[in-house]
This record gives C-alpha cells, structure tokens and sequence, in this order.
C-alpha cells in the first residue's frame, strides 16, 4: 500500500521552491511593509503544528529583529470576548487550512483594530486568505492528503524564515536546504532501521532546545497523531525542572544536540538523563556528543535557524515509519480529522 504521507515527505523540496518562486515578491512587499511600520511587538497565532510554527517564529523575530513574540490566548478571542488592544504591533495567523476558529477571530479582531496583519496558509480560498487578501503568504504546499501535516509544517517555517530574511534584506540560500534534505533522504533506510527499534514504546520523551524546542513539540505530536504514543516534547532546560522525576528505563528519551550555542546545556542534560537510567537516542552532528547515545543519528552542520527543518524532516521519517511497524495507518490517525474547526 502506498501511503500519502511519505509522498507528501518527499515533495517538500519542491513545496520550498515553490514558495520561493510563487511568494517571493510578496514576502518582499510585506517585508518593506514591515519595516514602514515598525511594530514593537509581534502576535502569533495557531493550532497543532501551526502553533509550533509560531514558537519557531518566536526565536527567529527575537534573535534576528530584536522584536518581542507573544503567543495569542484564542479564547479570550472566542469564548470570554476580552481580546487585547493591540498598538503599533503585528499580528501574525499560521493555519495550513486558513479555518482554525480562534486563528481566524484573532485576525478578524485585529483587522478591526487597524493591526498591520499578515497570514500563512495553505488555502487560497480560505477565510483566512480572503480575509488579508494580499498580505497572505501561501505555502504552495498543493494538497496535503494525510492528516499528519508534513510538506505544510515545513513550509510554514519557510515562510517565516523568508520574511524575516526579507525584513534583514538577507539573501536565502535554497541549496543550503537541499544539502540537508538530500543528507537525510540519503538516510532513509537507517532511520526506517532506527524506528523500528522502539516499535514496542508506549511512551518517549523527546528534548530540544533553543530554535530546536519547537521541534520538540512538533516531534511529540507527529508521534502521538501517527503511532498513538505518549509522547511528551520537553524543552531540554525544562527537564530538570521537575519532569526529570518521571524517567526511568522504560522510557526512552530522545534529545535534539545539535552543534550550536546551545551545545554545552545539552551535554549536561544528557549527562542528567544517563544518570536515570534512561536509554538515550540523540540526534546532532557533533562526532563526540553522538557517542554518549545508546542510538545516535549524524544531521549536518547548518545555522541555527536552519537546523529546525533538517530535525523535523528527521522526525517526519521516523514517525512514519515507526507507525508502519506498529501496523497502524499514519494517514488515517484515528479520531482526527484533516481540518479541525475547534
């Protein structure tokens, strides 16, 4: 049986050039928007893996414009009918169906305020599409078929890492990207091999931090959509916070390490972890941080920003085939649907 999900894994190099190609001028135009209004502060909305697309959104507008990010509350938006006064800020709204309810009343509601508000989406016919008209960055993802979002999660980064390169006047390399996919699609059978190896988990902590946090969640997700683990994505910090507790050898830990500014607290957290007696996946591309692993996966070296869509094309993959052993279908998660009105 062929499955939608690894097709739609496979396309997202051509999503990304598509959305460099089709977006481009656009991202230009809001990006000189932008920098006309100045916004002190930036809004983010959305749900699921949008959501985690916001959080990546929050370190990239933080370390590269020097701007604040605030998640939005939605329900405050839709259900107590308090949204805040909004002034001289921009209001972001991530959705692949441009349909997320409190996503779309947030826009809404900062429209009316006079907001400067820009969207991503994967619909051009969505109410959130029609709502921004043309401050609306679409993913030119085409159709997502498979209820785990994969080529759309990617793209949204994209999007925003686009915007604010546009907002820098940075130029963005898509072969850097190539590179990395190319790598890990390089890697394909060692990762089936490597999933299989937890076919039998029922539950699986899996740590990131800094740009890589939100790949944590992300990653969580993906295995709880797919394969029906509970999975929890930890910031690597928040750990020893408290949830360290938990471990035990039972539960198999997976750490993101990559070779960034944030190499040396994942030392000491895998060093906190080994002490549990947890078994320990890490994934980075530093030779001498890999060996500490009971299972270890080489990524390749990149830029802070960029490590993100290498690890989460990493999880993609894993995910996938992880559910495959399982017997499970990973296009059909039960009791989810494609588009989520709540």
């Amino acid at each position: 049986m062929g499955y939608k999900m690894i097709e739609e894994i496979h396309e997202t190099p051509q999503v990304i050039e598509r959305l460099i190609a089709n977006e481009g001028k656009k991202i230009n135009e809001i990006a000189k928007m932008f920098k006309k209004a100045s916004p002190t502060m930036v809004m983010a909305t959305g749900r699921g893996t949008s959501d985690n697309a916001c959080i990546y959104s929050q370190y990239l507008f933080e370390s590269e414009l020097d701007i604040p990010v605030a998640l939005a509350l939605g329900s405050l938006y839709t259900h107590y009918k308090t949204p805040p006064t909004l002034k001289n800020g921009l209001v972001m709204g991530i959705s692949q169906s441009g349909e997320t309810e409190d996503v779309c009343e947030i826009l809404k509601q900062s429209v009316r305020q006079g907001i400067f508000t820009i969207g991503i989406t994967n619909n051009a016919e969505s109410t959130m599409a029609k709502l921004l008209g043309n401050n609306t960055i679409l993913m030119n993802a085409g159709a997502e078929k498979s209820v785990a979002a994969t080529k759309t999660f990617s793209a949204s980064l994209a999007a925003v890492l686009l915007l604010v390169y546009a907002i820098k006047d940075k130029q963005f390399d898509i072969d850097d990207l190539k590179r990395m996919y190319d790598g890990i699609f390089d890697q394909e059978e060692t990762i089936k091999e490597l999933a299989q190896r937890y076919s039998f988990a029922r539950d699986l902590v899996i740590l990131g931090t800094g740009f890589n946090y939100p790949i944590a969640l992300e990653s969580a997700l993906k295995l709880k959509e797919t394969c029906y683990i509970s999975a929890q994505g930890l910031s690597s910090v928040d750990l020893v916070h408290g949830p360290l507790a938990m471990l035990d050898p039972d539960i198999p830990v997976l750490i993101f390490a990559p070779d960034d500014p944030t190499l040396s607290l994942s030392v000491k957290v895998i060093e906190k972890v080994k002490e549990t007696g947890s078994h320990v996946f890490i994934i980075s591309d530093n030779d001498e941080i890999l060996k500490k692993g009971d299972l270890s996966f080489k990524i390749f070296s990149t830029k802070r920003e960029l490590y993100p869509f290498e690890i989460s094309l990493f999880i993609q993959l894993f995910a996938y085939n992880l559910s495959i052993s399982k017997g499970l279908n990973p296009d059909l998660p039960r009791f989810l649907h494609k588009v989520s009105k709540i």
